[in-house]
């Protein structure tokens, strides 16, 4: 039995650390999907599946162990010994996994452009081809070499070609032996620090893209230990690089990325300055098109020109700005100057980042408010609202480059080079250079206002080292290895303001801080180790703290004296026990406030008069409902935006739209959701069998969106009455596992979906028809505009009609038209046992239908559209609006129409992949 323990325990470590790691890996693509947008790879679902099949088998196993089912020890090895080594092998792959989503290429795209076209036809056909195995892209910088490779990449993504592919940015001044074990780690080879050179050089498995962009002259495969891949090998290379010889150095096939023919190039520039203004003044033409010579073929360059001309009609101010270019003007500073002087000091802001930064827009708008760069006003959404304004005129200045996701933005190489040549002597940055320890230059940099030593490996301080600069007023330490600080490191920064020492092990900080009196931004978020803080009584000019993920046992001292304090952030602190009552109305200055709702009282919050933002954490359903209901009764002229979240709840409201998310609750309990909430969703509820069961729904009478996902015990949507369906619009259900029925009420509903627009049926293996007339149901779905049903395995009819009693002998009946007026869009994906739409006497009546997708449903032989087709001679037509439609050549080909000239009317509609 002692044996049997042993291997449990074992099973149990290996448990945990694979949770830990499934959780690390979910929270890091939620929010890369959360501000890149995208998808997520095939590579990483898989392995998040595998994951949780292997953790329920492991629990399993381990209830049939405690109950003593298991009784040799023979057993025990074949089963809990074999799942732990399955769930330690899938923990070293989940560090391995190296693409979470399929990322957006730039806005700055340049993909009509016929060379560049060109380029990346070649280059995905060298990929998929057998005779090439290294590809070397090159091409001046600017030219768009790595926004080509891009868009290969995420098609061979999208069409699964490589069972792994990997992207790495590399830079002349990398750590060859940390980027060699990034590169093994990735492809999962199980090297250690110590072996050799010569078994350091590990074979990539097969059917891997390795793209290395960005590659310098001193870039060798041998030296980071990378096999030259041949193309029988399963393994292929892409690189990127601003010199031919690095290609021609390491024996690739050479794709080039040529600078722009005069018609591509002006053609370019027209798309970006606007046709209109040759109409309004012809005279501007051969201006334009010396200034489009001048720009030398270089898309950068051109799409800067071009958007820094936009709107100029008068030919004089195209005179000067030609000269200027025919002197030597630098393209990228002419963009710049034409900002306002705010917007160039938040843009300089932006080079702070590493090479290659993915910005969030959010964060670098909360950096300029902190650093004081927008004006201050009445409240931070105004100041927000200002921040993106600067932004988007930076990102329409093309200085910074947008991506097709909403959230994130990015700094050119060469965009980046000017910016940093204009804070040469101001600006100390060595961000993300991988550094192991300080440089020396910070404490020669005498006239240094920004210090930026973010995301390197810097574990420790020199004792006496201190930064002499009187002028330096920002240090950014994030994401380094420092586990303290010396005393003396802060002695000279009198003028410091703005401090970022997250993501760092340090356990406790020196008192120093304590007389900075300046400082107005305190971030220590992520200092997992951190348990004291100094006094801040000092810092009376304080206006933001940042302890989130700490393990303070107790606020800092002084915390009262923080009353210009607008942003407090103490949520995730598991060893905080209590606030001391009266500190929160003490800091009336307080705009955002994230907190764990036990060590708050709702009296005291509603006492900050200036509040916005309300964060905080609930244990229990009856926690949550009683807080919300006393904060949305009493906050309505304050508080306007709540994310409540928890171990069983997440919870939030917006005050333009409210929204309500319920995560991973298993209790049935006291009311939830407000009444005004318009949004709601539901996930991981196992016990919920419908929504009826949601307390608060029959009162949320402007609830539009609703959606469902992983809920395993839910058999239906609605079970019972309803009234404020009538106004939902979209319907989302995803992964219901004994999902059988929509509506499950034995009389007709009232209306019931009345105004539902939109309809997503996803992963719900058990549901075997839609809808049913039975419930009358289909005479109200007059709105619905898109319908989309998605692997339900068992899905058999989308419509099920009523028996109707025997037909008279020699009567007919007639057609059943089924009416959709407003539909738009229908698509059918993977659904194996998909026999009919509705019955062989049905016919859909959907004029608004504009896109048709059918795709793997292998038994449905016939579509029951009504169609209007005409004759013109020995022409059919099919009228507007149809526009769309895709399906397999198979299927295309097998399934019938009854109109008899429908295939010929439809076939120019038809995509067949």
């Amino acid at each position: 039995m002692e044996a049997v323990n042993k291997y449990v325990e074992e099973l149990r470590v290996a448990e945990k650390e694979l949770l830990a790691r499934k959780a690390d890996i979910e929270a890091q693509l939620q929010e890369q999907l959360r501000y890149v947008g995208g998808r997520s790879t095939r590579e990483v679902e898989v392995w998040l599946r595998t994951v949780q099949e292997v953790i329920n088998e492991a629990q399993r196993v381990a209830n049939e162990v405690s109950k003593g089912k298991y009784v040799s020890l023979l057993n025990v090895g074949k089963n809990v010994v074999q799942i732990s080594r399955d769930m330690k092998k899938l923990c070293a792959q989940g560090s391995s996994i190296w693409s979470l989503v399929v990322h957006d290429a730039p806005s700055t795209d340049l993909t009509d452009i016929v060379s560049h076209s060109r380029a990346r036809d070649e280059i995905y056909n060298y990929l998929l081809g057998q005779k090439v195995g290294m590809i070397g892209v090159w091409g001046v910088g600017g030219i768009g070499k790595t926004t080509i490779v891009r868009h290969v990449y995420n098609k061979l993504l999208k069409e699964d070609h490589f069972r792994k592919m990997i992207w790495i940015t590399v830079s002349e001044s990398s750590d060859f032996h940390k980027l060699q074990n990034d590169i093994a780690d990735t492809l999962s080879n199980d090297l250690l620090d110590d072996e050799s050179t010569t078994v350091r050089a590990a074979k990539p498995k097969e059917d891997i893209l390795l793209i290395l962009d960005d590659v310098g002259p001193n870039f060798s495969l041998e030296e980071v230990r990378i096999p030259e891949p041949s193309a029988n090998k399963g393994c292929k290379i892409v690189l990127t690089t601003r010199e031919r010889k690095v290609v021609q150095k390491m024996g690739c096939k050479e794709v080039q990325v040529a600078l722009l023919s005069d018609d591509e190039a002006y053609q370019l520039f027209l798309s970006k300055v606007g046709e209109d203004l040759l109409s309004a003044d012809p005279t501007i033409q051969p201006i334009m098109k010396e200034m489009v010579k001048e720009c030398g073929g270089l898309p950068l360059a051109i799409v800067t020109v071009a958007i820094a001309m936009n709107g100029v009609h008068d030919p004089h101010r195209w005179n000067d700005a030609l000269i200027e270019l025919k002197r030597g003007s630098d393209v990228l500073k002419t963009s710049y100057d034409n900002l306002s002087i705010p917007e160039r000091d938040c843009f300089l802001h932006c080079v702070l980042y590493p090479k290659d930064y993915r910005i969030p827009k959010d964060e670098i708008i909360e950096y300029w408010i902190e650093e004081g760069l927008l004006a201050e006003m009445k409240s931070r959404e105004e100041m927000k609202s200002e921040g993106h304004a600067y932004l988007q005129r930076i990102l329409d200045s093309s200085l910074l480059l947008g991506t097709n996701g909403k959230n994130i933005v990015m700094m050119h190489d060469i965009v980046r080079d000017m910016a940093l040549s204009l804070i040469e002597k101001r600006f100390l940055v060595k961000a993300g250079m991988e550094l192991n320890e300080l440089t020396n230059e910070l404490e020669k940099a005498s006239d240094v206002q920004k210090i930026s030593l973010m995301d390197n490996f810097i574990s420790e301080i020199p004792p006496q080292m201190s930064p002499k600069s009187t002028k330096l007023t920002t240090l950014l330490l994030s994401g380094n290895s420092l586990e303290e600080i010396p005393e003396s490191f802060f002695s000279h920064m009198n003028a410091l303001k703005y401090l970022d020492l997250s993501r760092n092990p340090i356990k406790s900080l020196p008192n120093s801080i304590s007389n900075l009196k300046n400082l107005t931004s305190l971030l220590l978020s992520e200092c997992e180790n951190l348990e004291e803080m100094p006094s801040l009584s000092k810092l009376v000019d304080l206006k933001k703290l940042n302890l989130e993920k700490t393990r303070i046992k107790e606020v800092p001292q002084g915390m009262e004296c923080l009353v210009k304090l607008w942003y407090l952030n103490l949520r995730f602190i598991s060893h905080l026990e209590e606030i001391p009552r009266g500190l929160l109305p003490n800091l009336q200055g307080l705009q955002h406030l994230a907190i764990h709702p036990t060590l708050s009282r709702p009296e005291e919050i509603m006492e900050l008069n200036k509040l916005e933002t309300f964060e905080g954490r609930f244990a229990d359903l009856q926690d949550l409902s009683k807080y919300v209901d006393f904060l949305w009764k009493q906050s309505k002229r304050t508080i306007k935006y709540f994310i409540l979240v928890g171990k069983t709840v997440e919870y939030k409201l917006y005050s333009c739209t409210n929204y309500v998310t319920i995560k991973d609750c298993n209790t049935e309990g006291s009311r939830v959701l407000p009444w005004n909430v318009e949004e709601f969703g539901i996930e991981k509820c196992n016990d919920l069998s419908s929504l009826n069961g949601v307390s608060g729904l029959q009162e949320a009478t402007l609830l539009r969106k609703c959606r469902i996902e992983e809920c395993e015990g839910l058999e239906s949507v609605f079970s019972s009455r309803c009234p404020q369906l009538e106004n939902l619009e979209s319907l989302v259900l995803r992964h219901l596992k004994n999902l059988n029925v929509l509506v499950a009420y034995p009389e007709p509903f009232l209306h019931v979906f009345s105004s539902l627009t939109v309809l997503f049926l996803v992963k719900c293996p058990k549901i075997k028809i839609l809808f049913s007339t039975k419930l009358r149901l289909l005479q109200h779905l007059i709105n619905l505009e898109q319908v989309i049903i998605w692997g339900c395995d068992q899905m058999e009819q989308i419509i099920e009609e009523e028996e109707e009693e025997e037909e008279e002998e020699g009567i007919l009946s007639h057609a059943t038209e089924f009416t959709f007026p407003k539909l738009k869009e229908l698509g059918l994906w993977h659904l194996p046992e998909l026999k009919s739409i509705c019955s062989t006497k049905g016919v859909m009546l959907c004029k608004s239908l504009q896109k048709l997708e059918i795709w793997n449903c292998p038994k449905l032989k016939r579509i029951p559209l009504k169609l209007d087709i005409s004759f013109d001679n020995v022409k059919v037509f099919h009228h507007p609006p149809l526009k769309d439609i895709k399906m397999k050549s198979h299927e295309w080909k097998s399934i019938e129409w009854d109109h008899p000239e429908a295939k010929k009317a439809l076939l120019p509609l038809v995509r067949i992949m």
